[in-house]
């Protein structure tokens, strides 16, 4: 295992160890979160995907007013790893109980049966398609997204790879100014503020790309005005805290572990501060992404 894995799983375990320590986060979810995080730290470093030769990049200047990089339903994926990663995520699943195991059976029964194509949900995913989904919704109501989740878990390490890649064609180093990831164009899930002078760093949604934002700046609808981006914290949720606008009412949370012994894992410190996601809730503010693991 390269330095960097090994500095990778050391944080992973450490955040795990966080996670469950959380009484109000079910054993059942962090055991199922900590295995296929594992699954992903594993896959990366094997992952085989390239950006397509013929691959056309906006020039800088459309890319500096906002186009993203690459449309979702266009990234490449090594679909070899995807789809062992499916079937190994899916072997975890089945392992669960409730109704998380009951969804597992049904996508086991439809592939088995023909009726489900892994390369198909791929794309559906990509794509964002929710119809292809609906029909599996439907049949498993108690767990509706089990099947985007096992999309996901299969293509995350290969979507992540190519952000990795494209952010290399970025012109972003003064602070990405739009409320979309510059590399795919989705919402960002989560916001930390890096380094001694909190430099503000975003974390997309779809590709997890990390890109530098604005500090003063709605992570959403671009809103500027100081008094309109208020932020609250909560005490039990010490290196935390919930950036809003009340401009178009959304919030992203934001994490500052700068004076803290703690390390950033976004996609996991994202779960570890859902307490932070039902006050904002309350207080009437909502967010256009699902956590980092589709749910």
């Amino acid at each position: 295992m390269e330095e960097r894995d090994e500095v990778r799983e050391k944080q992973l375990e450490r955040k795990l160890a966080a996670l469950a320590g959380k009484e109000y986060l079910p054993k059942d979810l962090v055991e199922l979160v900590a295995q296929v995080a594992r699954l992903h730290l594993e896959a990366r470093p094997a992952c085989a995907v390239e950006i397509p030769a013929g691959l056309a990049l906006p020039d800088a200047d459309l890319h500096l007013q906002g186009r993203s990089l690459i449309e979702p339903a266009d990234f490449p994926y090594d679909a070899a790893q995807a789809r062992a990663l499916f079937d190994r995520a899916l072997d975890i699943l089945d392992r669960a109980e409730g109704p998380v195991a009951e969804a597992a059976a049904l996508v086991r029964q439809d592939l088995e049966a023909g009726r489900l194509d892994r390369e198909a949900a791929f794309r559906a995913y990509l794509r964002q398609d929710q119809e292809f989904f609906a029909p599996f919704v439907e049949r498993s109501p108690q767990a509706p997204l089990t099947l985007p989740f096992l999309a996901q878990a299969a293509l995350a390490p290969s979507l992540e790879k190519v952000a990795e890649a494209l952010l290399a064609e970025h012109h972003g180093e003064r602070g990405w100014e739009h409320g979309h990831c510059p590399v795919c164009g989705r919402p960002p899930l989560i916001a930390e503020l890096d380094g001694k002078e909190g430099v503000r760093m975003l974390t997309c949604s779809f590709c997890h790309a990390r890109y530098r934002a604005p500090r003063l700046m709605c992570a959403f609808c671009g809103e500027r005005e100081q008094t309109k981006l208020p932020f609250f914290t909560v005490e039990e949720e010490p290196g935390y805290r919930v950036d809003v606008c009340t401009t178009c009412k959304r919030y992203i949370k934001t994490i500052d572990f700068r004076n803290l012994d703690r390390v950033a894992v976004p996609l996991l410190d994202d779960l570890e501060s859902l307490a932070l996601d039902m006050v904002a809730a309350r207080e009437g503010y909502g967010r256009p992404t699902l956590s980092g693991w589709g749910f």
